[in-house]
């Protein structure tokens, strides 16, 4: 019979999935990228990547999947950004190649401000981050702002439904569903572009399989 987890272990698990720190954390971000592979795939699939375009990432994890982003297009340039030095150094290590080539570019951020230059993107996309903004308005404002006229955003993240129902949600996630992200994109001076809802078969803790619903919702700027 499996253990049960304590108030005090789900919190470090939320806390870890929110902001990976350490060897723990290191262990978090391989698994994070083996959960989240077939939301990041269905999240580049939506930006349409063309060529000679500058993509950011935020959130972009231990960056498993940047080899396959960067295969999508010629001559991309991508840039991610994330609140973990742990995480970043893991994605360092695995696209050391790439950024040698300088064709990656990743930055350590504060959550709040992103420290790039207005209009600096083509595309900007997010997968399971938006439960973590500490204020999602001014950010989008922030999104909008280093995203070119026309730009295009793609957030992607797992409905309410299925997020209440895991054991460590309740300590510092802040739950969706897709009407509340759309109304916020609107009020940023986002025009929702497209809306695509997938289910997904995943493991849970215990091993089973369990049907994920998310959302992937692309806007322009």
């Amino acid at each position: 019979m499996e253990q049960q987890l304590s108030e005090e272990d789900l919190k470090n698990i939320a806390k870890q999935l929110a902001c990976p720190e350490g060897e723990h954390g290191i262990k978090t971000g391989e698994m994070m990228h083996a959960n989240n592979i077939g939301m990041t795939t269905s999240a580049i699939a939506a930006l349409d990547l063309k060529n000679n375009e500058t993509v950011l990432e935020i959130g972009h994890g231990n960056g498993g999947h940047i080899a396959q982003l960067l295969s999508k297009a010629e001559n991309l340039h991508y840039f991610g950004a994330d609140i973990s030095a742990t995480i970043i150094a893991e994605a360092e290590k695995i696209n050391q190649d790439f950024i040698t080539k300088g064709k990656v570019h990743l930055q350590l951020t504060d959550g709040i401000k992103l420290p790039f230059e207005d209009g600096l993107f083509d595309k900007i996309f997010t997968v399971n981050t938006i439960y973590f903004w500490t204020n999602p308005s001014e950010y989008l404002n922030e999104i909008k702002r280093i995203l070119k006229p026309k730009g295009t955003l793609a957030i992607c993240f797992a409905d309410k439904t299925f997020m209440q129902n895991l054991p460590f949600t309740p300590y510092g996630f802040t739950l969706y569903n897709i009407e509340t992200v759309t109304e916020l994109l609107e009020k940023a001076g986002f025009a929702i572009k497209n809306t695509l809802k997938k289910i997904e078969l995943v493991q849970s803790k215990t091993g089973e399989q369990v049907e994920r619903e998310y959302y992937v919702v692309t806007a322009t700027a």
